[in-house]
């Protein structure tokens, strides 16, 4: 595993937080709101289990790499 990965993770859960933010605001309001069509619950469930999935993967490397370093 190279260390680049979290710098490539960093990168991806910026990418989603900027390029889906508007999206996923919307889709936060209309949900609050209990509008949500069901094509859009499944849209704002799949944004919210990609960010998940990239911070998990982040934290995951993170702590390879800090388990690396004190040994």
């Amino acid at each position: 595993m190279d260390k680049r990965t979290i710098e490539q993770l960093e990168a991806a859960l910026s990418a989603v937080s900027r390029d889906l933010s508007p999206r996923v605001e919307e889709l936060a309001t209309k949900s609050g709101e209990g509008v949500l069509t069901p094509k859009e619950r499944e849209e704002y469930a799949e944004i919210v289990r990609l960010n998940d999935t990239l911070s998990l993967l982040k934290l995951q490397t993170e702590e390879f790499w800090a388990v690396r370093a004190a040994s």
